[in-house]
């Protein structure tokens, strides 16, 4: 197919540079995680400057005893053919510390390096870890796993309908990322909160105003309190800043119905990290981005709870608030 205009040649030639880098590992300073050599989760305890670390104590204070992320994924990107598949493929690769391992191969040193990143010597960490196939012999005591496959008490959906004849879980992760039309999905999650379950909302806020005005209404018409929750899963990226973190920091009688999650590796991917925008929009101070992008280096997921602990509405102190990252009442 010939490209139409000039613009279009030189979009080709980055996407083809682009893809060059991701597939010999040199495109990890800027798309995939940063962090080089000694640049470990572990390292990270006596080697962060002065600044990261107060950083990282002013994030935690006031935090409940245990926190609590509610959506990691233990997933890797469909299969596919052509440059983009390749690039997805490699970033997700660099990202997540899997780099060559194909087949089943990935998921030892994905679950170890996230098991890295999530075990700090100062307080446990509970995760919900999304997955398709649970394997839960060997991890942690303070992961569950919740498995897209019917039985059990916990189910991760995307947005598809729980058949009548499965076991009804107590505790439902609805995934909207995927889905170009959400609403079907939230009427589902509103149905199953009405219904007793525990919902859990994953991708309100990792689009577009549109989707977070959706995913708002639906929390707003439920009177679901203790049952139906959206999770902060993604503040950072640039298309975001203005319009969803500003409706999702104004809505303070709905914090309590806000949970944090991760949503790793989302965070673990430059492209979906825009620092300067956020201080440019008045979400963060200035003097945090040099210890953010230090901590970013060492360990993504402290990272991404340390934002969202910092981030503010623009003129004011109004911030997420520490039950935010904490555990769920028991409806």
């Amino acid at each position: 197919m010939l490209l139409r205009s000039s613009s279009e040649i030189r979009m080709r030639m980055v996407v083809l540079g682009l893809t060059a880098l991701a597939l010999t590992g040199c495109v990890e300073d800027w798309l995939g995680h940063p962090g080089r050599g000694s640049q470990t989760p572990e390292a990270a305890r006596w080697a962060l400057s002065e600044s990261a670390q107060q950083l990282l104590e002013e994030s935690f204070a006031g935090l409940p005893e245990t926190v609590v992320d509610q959506g990691a994924y233990l997933t890797r990107p469909a299969i596919g053919s052509g440059w983009w598949a390749g690039l997805r493929q490699a970033i997700w690769a660099d990202a997540t510390g899997v780099n060559g391992r194909g087949g089943g191969a990935w998921r030892a040193p994905y679950l170890a390096r996230f098991r890295a990143l999530t075990d700090l010597p100062t307080r446990p960490i509970e995760v919900v870890v999304l997955t398709e196939q649970p394997d839960d012999s060997t991890w942690p005591a303070h992961w569950r796993a919740v498995a897209q496959a019917p039985g059990g008490e916990d189910r991760w959906v995307s947005g598809l309908t729980l058949a009548g004849g499965e076991p009804q879980p107590s505790r439902v992760w609805v995934d909207l990322t995927p889905l170009n039309d959400p609403d079907p999905a939230l009427r589902l999650a509103a149905s199953h909160a009405a219904a007793g379950r525990q919902v859990f909302l994953l991708g309100c806020m990792r689009s577009d105003l549109d989707r977070w005005q959706a995913c708002l209404r639906t929390l707003r018409e439920s009177d679901q309190d203790e049952r139906l929750y959206v999770l902060v899963d993604g503040l950072g990226r640039l298309k975001t800043a203005s319009g969803v973190l500003n409706s999702v920091l104004q809505q303070v009688d709905l914090f309590g119905r806000y949970r944090y999650a991760s949503a790793y590796p989302y965070a673990a991917i430059n492209t979906n990290i825009w620092l300067d925008e956020l201080v440019w929009a008045g979400f963060i101070e200035r003097e945090d981005v040099a210890p953010l992008r230090e901590l970013y280096a060492y360990n993504p997921w402290l990272f991404d709870l340390a934002l969202k602990r910092q981030l503010r509405l623009p003129g004011t102190d109004i911030a997420l608030t520490p039950d935010v990252f904490g555990p769920v009442a028991q409806p």
